[in-house]
């Protein structure tokens, strides 16, 4: 016959166990936070895409940590759209070339600004997003204005309100 004290161990580790085995596992916690964030952000399908290309989303289990990726990803993009951009400049000085050139310093110094403040100030990181996005919509409306037409850049400038949409629900729920 079991002792009281092996049967409580008993039940002790078979809770242990169910509680282990019924979690979620970081992988498990990380697609869940990535669903509800595309979900939420400005087009699902593109934002599984996006975060999806990078590995590190599969062990992102909390909002900081998925924030990391996602910012890192956006100034990596932001930079390339930067360069693009300085680029094309050289071959095409015009005012809305210019207001953009403009924008996209303002674009990566707005995320590798919310990059920094995930950690002190989430509420500020959150902001900075959201200005980075507005800035991209400022090239775009620069380039509407004169009727220029560069579809990469256009299709630049989406990516940049992705990664805004994004950055903003992620940053949104840090507390």
């Amino acid at each position: 016959m079991e002792s009281p004290l092996g049967s409580a161990l008993t039940l002790f580790f078979a809770g242990y166990l169910f509680f282990f085995l019924s979690s979620p596992s970081p992988a498990n916690a990380s697609a869940q936070l990535v669903d509800g964030v595309c979900q939420k952000s400005i087009n699902n399908t593109e934002c599984m895409e996006v975060l999806h290309s990078d590995p590190r989303v599969k062990s992102a289990s909390t909002y900081i940590l998925l924030a990391q990726v996602a910012l890192d990803l956006a100034i990596g993009n932001a930079k390339d759209s930067q360069a693009f951009i300085n680029n094309l400049l050289k071959s095409d000085p015009t005012e809305p070339i210019k207001q953009c050139a403009s924008s996209y310093g303002l674009v990566v110094a707005s995320f590798q600004s919310a990059k920094v403040e995930i950690y002190e100030d989430p509420l500020t990181a959150n902001y900075d997003v959201k200005i980075a996005g507005d800035d991209a919509g400022n090239c775009e409306t620069a380039l509407n204005s004169k009727g220029v037409k560069y579809p990469e850049l256009s299709a630049r400038n989406h990516v940049v309100l992705l990664y805004s949409s994004i950055g903003d629900v992620i940053t949104g729920q840090i507390d």
